[in-house]
């Protein structure tokens, strides 16, 4: 399943202005690739970052449980509060719709 993740943190942790969080990320932005593929965690998209203080993840992952271990081996949620979204593909999204009962 896809799985979009949203990772959003403040100004005073950015690691643009935070030394400590800065060092954090120069460490562990390399080994992302290598703890997704660890975790069994294929990094569709990203990760993208932006000046809205928020980092932007593809992934897919058949459970749940892989993903979370991947998040936190990341580090991740250390500095960042982190949302994740199950996603469907936009033709599988459309075939429920098309499948399923309106409701008015």
């Amino acid at each position: 399943m896809h799985h979009v993740v949203i990772a959003e943190h403040s100004a005073e942790v950015c690691p643009t202005g935070n030394a400590k969080t800065k060092a954090l990320l120069l460490e562990m932005g390399p080994q992302i690739p290598k703890i997704a593929e660890k975790n069994g965690v294929n990094i569709v998209s990203g990760p993208w970052v932006n000046r809205e203080h928020s980092v932007v993840i593809v992934v897919e992952a058949d459970r749940s449980e892989n993903l979370d271990t991947f998040l936190m081996e990341s580090r991740l949620p250390q500095w960042n509060s982190v949302r994740i979204l199950p996603s469907l593909p936009m033709e599988q999204g459309m075939q429920d719709i098309a499948e399923s009962t309106s409701l008015f």
